[in-house]
């Protein structure tokens, strides 16, 4: 099962670049500054763990 950690890592960093991908619409979309502020966190931390995981070698 070498590789098999990877296999899950680049499945995970894909989630979450999509995931990244629908907040921006929501924050593009988002009325109240409270709101775009609160997206804009979960951005940045979806951006760190992908950076993270991008990293990752097995």
């Amino acid at each position: 099962m070498a590789g098999k950690a990877k296999q899950c890592v680049d499945q995970c960093v894909s989630s979450v670049q999509s995931s990244v991908n629908l907040l921006q619409e929501a924050l593009s979309s988002a009325e109240k500054q409270d709101n775009k502020n609160r997206i804009q966190q979960a951005i940045n931390s979806l951006n760190s763990a992908q950076q993270e995981l991008s990293g990752f070698q097995d």
